[in-house]
């Protein structure tokens, strides 16, 4: 039903209407705004900015989407060119990552520790990765995104995508055990 849904909207952009991209936006912008800030290594000014790249792309190019597949896999793309593109300009700065933590709920504190403790120990070794097996891991375990989709989305074949996320899992396996995590 979604792809409908998105498919209508698309046709209404396409058309003129300025409402439908307001809602698809409201759709599809934490999704999008999420995968940026993992890319950005937490960086969120960087991955407001960024998602508004995406978006500002996707009216560009709305007249070349087509009913083929769904439509977060074809946002998703652009969303890895524009990362992609800015880190090919900057080196990427470090955020602090407790900006992105989440209100601590007095009852289970030693529980939201932990998980904080946990989720930054996982995000630093995911920020270690190469960007393609970064984006590989970013787009499986935060997007669940399948290998086929992955491929599409990156623009490589579906065993360089299946290689990249392997690799990315392995050396993620190898820093988490580095610092002795156990989750």
């Amino acid at each position: 039903m979604t792809n409908i849904e998105d498919y209508i909207l698309i046709r209404r952009i396409q058309n003129g209407d300025p409402e439908a991209f307001e809602a698809l936006v409201r759709k599809y912008y934490q999704n999008i705004y999420q995968f940026c800030v993992r890319r950005c290594n937490g960086d969120t000014a960087l991955a407001a900015d960024l998602t508004q790249d995406t978006f500002l792309k996707l009216i560009e190019h709305i007249h070349q989407y087509r009913l083929t597949g769904k439509f977060i896999n074809f946002l998703l793309t652009i969303a890895v060119n524009t990362c992609n593109n800015h880190f090919k300009k900057k080196a990427p700065d470090l955020a602090d990552m407790d900006r992105l933590s989440a209100v601590v709920d007095p009852l289970n504190v030693s529980e939201e520790i932990l998980r904080q403790e946990n989720a930054r120990i996982i995000q630093q070794a995911i920020d270690r990765l190469p960007d393609m097996q970064k984006e590989a891991v970013i787009l499986r375990f935060y997007h669940d995104r399948k290998l086929k989709e992955i491929a599409a989305i990156t623009g490589v074949s579906l065993p360089t995508a299946k290689s990249r996320l392997k690799q990315g899992l392995d050396k993620l396996k190898r820093y988490l055990d580095k610092e002795d995590f156990k989750a």
